[in-house]
């Protein structure tokens, strides 16, 4: 299955059975997606041969990722030998991308062959990134020492207490060397996706309408209010600086108004708990102008 979009929109599936992950696909194929998560560790089967149904009955692109650690994993017996047993089925059938956790595709005897024996599946490496501020010096020597896997794209998933912490994903997006995909979880995190083709993000993730996720826009939203396949890195980014933030109708009024007048430009959503280290923060020309407004009664924001 080919793409025909620059900026790619992916939908992460998290369902129990292979029917709702195909009811799903459907979904978030009418709604403009172009390609689909298929997060097999949500699903419960009795054997293999019902995902490697699944796979074949995809109708958009997919990525097929396992969690070794996640909640819905834990009570599933041994677990890496099953996620061992997803992600080399995924190659064997070809699927478009398969992504598995750095501490899996960094293990030699558990996946190197299948890694140099794929024929067209593009490996996706994912880690989380948790413990404490990101900083470029920490996110560079660990995209480094996920590309040594032999990684096709890298996936950072991010903690972030601030929407400030940030900047330094934007300067990786900017200067990786292989695709990178950033998610910061949270709504503090949700510029992580709207601003993430400007500064090079190889995909951007959005929700179904009907299933909305904290942190992410839903695919009609990209679609059709931001329009996120017109930004280029001269984009100019534009907002309302508040908290709470989601009642804003900001980007519904301005974004059209950018396309229609040609300006390029964005307008989104800023969640943000200290206005001063804002500003000092996101200092260059890029960030353009935003729209202030905080309730007086939120004394622990700094003027």
């Amino acid at each position: 299955m080919a793409f025909t979009n620059n900026i790619l929109v992916c939908t992460p599936l998290e369902c129990e059975t292979e029917e709702e992950m195909v009811g799903s696909m459907e979904i978030a194929k009418a709604e403009g997606a172009d390609l689909v998560e298929l997060c097999v560790d949500s699903m419960s089967f009795s054997h293999i041969s019902e995902v490697k149904k699944l796979i074949q009955r995809r109708t958009l692109p997919a990525i097929v990722s396992y969690r070794l650690k996640s909640s819905r994993t834990s009570g599933k017996g041994d677990n890496k030998f099953l996620c061992l047993q997803v992600l080399r089925l995924a190659l064997e059938v070809d699927v478009e991308f398969v992504e598995m956790d750095y501490e899996v595709a960094s293990d030699i005897t558990g996946m190197a062959e299948c890694l140099y024996g794929r024929v067209n599946s593009r490996i996706i490496v994912s880690s989380y990134v948790n413990g404490g501020k990101p900083s470029t010096e920490k996110l560079g020597h660990l995209i480094a020492c996920m590309q040594s896997t032999g990684a096709d794209v890298i996936k950072l998933v991010i903690d972030v207490d601030y929407i400030t912490d940030l900047a330094p994903v934007f300067q990786m997006l900017t200067h990786c060397q292989v695709p990178l995909i950033v998610i910061a979880a949270g709504s503090r995190g949700l510029i992580s996706q709207l601003l993430g083709p400007k500064f090079g993000g190889f995909l951007v993730y959005g929700s179904l309408e009907c299933k909305s996720i904290p942190g992410l826009p839903t695919i009609l939203s990209i679609k059709h209010i931001y329009k996120l396949e017109h930004l280029n890195a001269d984009t100019k980014v534009f907002g309302l600086i508040s908290n709470p933030v989601g009642h804003s109708k900001g980007p519904i009024l301005h974004n059209p108004a950018f396309r229609h007048t040609g300006y390029n430009g964005i307008y989104v959503p800023m969640l943000v708990d200290d206005i001063k280290d804002f500003f000092q923060t996101y200092t260059g020309t890029d960030f353009a102008g935003f729209r202030y407004a905080y309730d007086r009664r939120q004394r622990s924001l700094s003027s």
